[in-house]
């Protein structure tokens, strides 16, 4: 606020006429302006889960921390305004008063956005109190903007009311998030074995496909809870027949249950349809319309003569148009389904009404359905000249604050949608190594995949080349990543062909790589920026003379490559490692076997499935505001054919 007031001094000093204008419409600008933030949350709040545009992600951010901040500067102007008759305050007061229940209407964000981050649920304590605090303060405004014999009183209630009971389902939201995640109760328990008998119960013959979808991830995700980093994933109460699905349906239960988990954690998607939170929506509602007829009719004579009554009645209409729009949307939602799916409520011609509900969701976006691509051959990466003097600049810039390569890897990188193949590829492979690991932790990243190859058997691998397969493995996860990632381009530059396995090679190695560069804490190493770096100052000069594809054709070759001298010297984690050497080992180990498509889509899968499963719970929910990511949704694949509890290794006895 200090600052804020320091602002406003200076502007008024040096432009005078301004000063009257901030007296005049200073309150009115703020609430204004907060009400434009609560549009953006409101209509693109919920692009979060879809978008991975850094510039929406940007926007959104942005309304949602200003919107507090204006609410918070007009209620502390709106304490400061002169009342020269307190026991009878003037015109001008009282339509200021009307503004105050309005901004703690404000403060409880919109359905779509009631927490930015994850880090919002835990400060619900903090958040409680803040809204406490300024509801106080409402009520004092309007306790001195006060007049029994005036209309505004019968305003004040309505509006307060409302604006108390939207808080209050922010604060709920948010303390429902928060409490859960700290243990497991018996009532949790219990609720797990009402949602089973409920879906027992259903007639299913009257179901879509769709319908049925939803349900099923509902379920596996109410029983689940793969959110809650100390959930008993298997707990004795579940049905196992109620939670397979086919595998073909496999995936894509897997995005409507991750769809489940952002609306608990980011939305207030799932008290909404609560008893309590239907009669809160409802009564908030009608409180404003209420509100917004009895000032229509006491004020039609003077709304195009007084611009302080055509302001707040084109507020008023602007407040409830907005809540009315959040309820439209409300039957659409995946949790309206399943709340009318209850066959205690269900009534005549119900099925046909869900059975359009869940269609009309199932075609709705839940996640980008894209798969990040980065390729380390990309010479973009390494050479890339600045023609005009703003782009030296800009360089100048970024290498001062140590960001250039950042910005490169960003620059080159992009998204490809992905193909029903790849998703066909993943849940094959993933039923597989869930047959070798009988429901063990996933701490392989290739050896299970040589296993079910049964290559020792196989005349066609020897010894020598399984043990460079091996040891390719074994090396360190960020290490393992780039080699096999160049040794994949030097197969697909030599030996492409147009099988799933080929293709789907080609998309999961640049999404490690793009892992690797850009989302490096979902693979849970410490190393990961020294050993790409290194790899890259080992590739820059190799690649300064050479294209794309005579480099690869280079290291498909079977002269040896004489590895470049970085400019840097290498730390003790990098110092003996020969990246081009290693990467021309495998990739003549590889080249000319007639399975090996087969093998290495299935080590990146191995591979892949090792990080989502290593990755904290934290960041696999982080990613789910980011458009969502390929490895949450293998997690959440592997996370229900692991049961974690059994499978903890004994303690040691201390001596």
């Amino acid at each position: 606020m200090k600052s804020f007031d320091l602002i406003s001094s200076i502007v008024s000093t040096e432009w005078p006429a301004s000063k009257d204008l901030w007296e005049a419409w200073g309150i009115q600008g703020l609430v204004t302006m907060s009400l434009a933030c609560q549009i953006i949350l409101t209509i693109f709040g919920s692009c979060r889960r879809y978008k991975t545009s850094i510039i929406m992600k940007d926007v959104i951010h942005i309304a949602y921390l200003l919107s507090s901040y204006f609410v918070t500067i007009a209620l502390g102007k709106l304490t400061d305004v002169q009342i020269n008759k307190p026991d009878r305050p003037d015109f001008i007061t009282e339509l200021k008063g009307v503004l105050a229940p309005l901004l703690l209407m404000q403060l409880g964000n919109p359905d779509s956005i009631t927490a930015y981050s994850v880090e919002d649920n835990r400060l619900s304590i903090r958040q409680t109190l803040k809204l406490f605090v300024r509801a106080i303060y409402v009520f004092c405004i309007l306790i001195q903007c006060w007049d029994s014999s005036s209309p505004f009183p019968f305003l004040y209630l309505f509006l307060f009311a409302a604006g108390i009971m939207r808080s209050a389902l922010t604060v709920w939201a948010l303390m429902s998030v928060f409490w859960k995640r700290l243990n497991v109760s018996a009532k949790d328990i219990f609720d797990e074995e009402v949602v089973g008998k409920l879906l027992n119960k259903l007639d299913r013959s009257r179901c879509s496909i769709e319908h049925q979808i939803i349900l099923k991830a509902y379920y596996r995700f109410a029983c689940l809870k793969p959110h809650f980093a100390n959930w008993l994933y298997h707990p004795e109460s579940l049905a196992k027949s109620q939670l397979i699905v086919d595998r073909n349906l496999a995936f894509i239960t897997a995005e409507v249950e991750l769809a489940f988990m952002y609306d608990v954690l980011y939305t207030k998607q799932p008290i909404l349809y609560e008893p309590l939170g239907l009669i809160c929506r409802f009564t908030s509602f009608l409180c404003l319309v209420s509100a917004l007829c009895r000032f229509a009719i006491v004020f039609k004579s003077a709304f195009l003569i007084d611009m302080y009554i055509t302001y707040t009645y084109a507020l008023l209409i602007g407040v409830t148009a907005l809540e009315g729009y959040q309820i439209v949307l409300q039957p659409f939602s995946a949790w309206a389904i399943v709340a009318m799916s209850n066959p205690e409520r269900n009534r005549p011609g119900g099925a046909r009404l869900l059975n359009f509900l869940a269609k009309r969701y199932m075609k709705q976006k839940r996640w980008s359905n894209s798969v990040g691509q980065l390729d380390l051959v990309d010479h973009r990466l390494y050479h890339h000249e600045w023609s005009c003097s703003i782009g030296r600049f800009l360089k100048h810039l970024l290498t001062l604050c140590k960001l250039e390569v950042t910005w490169r890897r960003y620059r080159i990188h992009f998204h490809l949608k992905i193909p029903s193949y790849l998703k066909e590829l993943l849940v094959e492979n993933i039923e597989k190594f869930d047959k070798i690991r009988d429901k063990k932790p996933f701490m392989e990243r290739g050896n299970w995949t040589l296993e079910a190859a049964e290559l020792s058997s196989n005349v066609e691998w020897t010894q020598e080349a399984l043990k460079v397969l091996k040891r390719n493995i074994s090396k360190t996860f960020d290490k393992s990543i780039i080699v096999w990632h160049m040794a994949t381009n030097i197969c697909l530059h030599s030996e492409f062909d147009d099988s799933p396995n080929c293709k789907g090679s080609k998309l999961l190695s640049n999404y490690m790589m793009y892992l690797l560069a850009l989302r490096p804490y979902t693979l849970s190493s410490a190393t990961t920026d020294i050993t790409l770096e290194h790899a890259c100052a080992i590739l820059k000069p190799f690649l300064r003379y050479r294209d794309r594809n005579e480099a690869l054709g280079t290291l498909s070759s079977t002269e040896t490559v004489l590895e470049p001298i970085p400019y840097q010297k290498g730390t003790i984690i990098t110092r003996k490692w020969h990246v081009l050497l290693e990467v021309q080992e495998l990739a003549a180990t590889l080249k000319g076997k007639k399975n090996k498509w087969q093998i290495i889509s299935s080590i990146w899968v191995e591979m892949l499935c090792h990080a989502a499963y290593t990755c904290p719970v934290y960041h696999h929910t982080k990613l789910l505001r980011r458009g969502g990511e390929l490895i949450t949704h293998v997690w959440l694949l592997l996370m229900h054919n692991t049961d974690k509890y059994s499978f903890i290794p004994e303690e040691k006895p201390t001596t």
